[in-house]
């Protein structure tokens, strides 16, 4: 239980980081940078890790059946359309801001849901504290939204403050890459038949566990991804970007980025495996609250909130919160 949690604070500070990526990549376009991110991050590295750890992983997606297989996939395109909305979201508001809302409403549908796909319900002492947990973390996210609508009224009070128009879009589009983020767990939990086949043939459960991931990414999430990104490299004639002056560090912080996402999201997997049956329900309220917590400690560090003194307080009470949720949610796994 121990080793599962150390590796899931480790991909806390993976998924809380890999954002910085994606506030400045020039000379790059967006759609640039996102064409590199999607073929490292969402293709190659998922298929790479899981052929070292598990080779010849494919016999094991072939012999699940094909409707688990075609869930996981519909899975994995909805989060890929979530995941473009979380990068134009960081583009637009902000890394704190977007990872916040996202975090919120992905917490919350990418919990409950796959209790009862598992039918792994706990007792009803511990599910009481794990509902108490969500609903403390609920409150974290709320108030770091607020954080981040009062910076918002502040900035266009100032003169001398750069007014951000697309701050509305940049909300709505953070509010719905939670649904996908919800999405992608639930695609993972039907995806983890294929690895529980590898278990069963003496395959490492931790090393197992990547191989869910390479059904719900490399299939539908990257075609979302990497369709969309392509369509608008054609429509705004931003093909000549990967050979730009000076786009050698946009390359290597897109390669980055990609390998820094999928390293959180693999190290993740494999803390469910350590953490047991409860590892995806309450695994991934941990690795989303500690990687939001993460994220707003490299927003001050960057600057987001230089000059902002009450937004910020707000901010950091909504880490507290968090930090709390975390604790119930601890417990909770300790009654189970």
């Amino acid at each position: 239980m121990l080793a599962g949690f150390i590796v899931l604070m480790i991909a806390c500070l993976f998924q809380g980081s890999f954002g910085l990526g994606m506030k400045n990549y020039r000379p790059f376009s967006w759609e640039a940078f996102w064409i590199i991110f999607s073929v490292i991050g969402i293709l190659l590295i998922p298929i790479l890790w899981t052929g070292i750890e598990v080779p010849g992983f494919l016999r094991y997606i072939l012999a699940t059946p094909t409707w688990v297989l075609a869930i996981a996939a519909a899975c994995g395109f909805l989060w890929g359309i979530s995941a473009i909305w979380y990068g134009k979201g960081i583009d637009s508001i902000g890394l704190s801001l977007t990872v916040g809302i996202n975090t919120g409403v992905g917490c919350s549908l990418g919990s409950l849901i796959p209790l009862f796909i598992l039918g792994n319900i706990p007792a009803a002492r511990s599910l009481t504290w794990l509902l108490a947990g969500m609903a403390v973390m609920i409150v974290g996210v709320a108030i770091i939204t607020r954080a981040g609508i009062l910076k918002d009224q502040q900035s266009k009070l100032e003169i001398t403050r750069v007014k951000n128009e697309k701050f509305v879009s940049g909300l709505l589009m953070a509010l719905a890459s939670g649904f996908g983020t919800a999405a992608m767990n639930i695609g993972y939990t039907y995806a983890s038949r294929a690895s529980a086949l590898a278990v069963a043939d003496g395959i490492n459960p931790v090393s197992a566990s990547l191989i869910a991931y390479v059904i719900v990414f490399a299939s539908g999430g990257f075609i979302s991804n990497i369709g969309y990104a392509l369509w608008m490299l054609n429509k705004n004639h931003t093909f000549s970007d990967f050979s730009r002056p000076g786009s050698s560090f946009a390359w290597f912080k897109a390669l980055l980025t990609g390998c820094i996402w999928f390293g959180a999201l693999g190290l993740y997997a494999k803390s469910t495996a350590l953490l047991g049956d409860l590892g995806p329900v309450i695994g991934w309220i941990a690795f989303l609250s500690g990687a939001l917590i993460i994220s707003n400690a490299w927003a001050l560090k960057t600057g987001e909130w230089r000059g902002y003194e009450r937004p910020k307080k707000v901010m950091l009470l909504g880490n507290v919160v968090l930090v709390l949720s975390v604790a119930i949610v601890g417990y909770a796994n300790g009654l189970a």
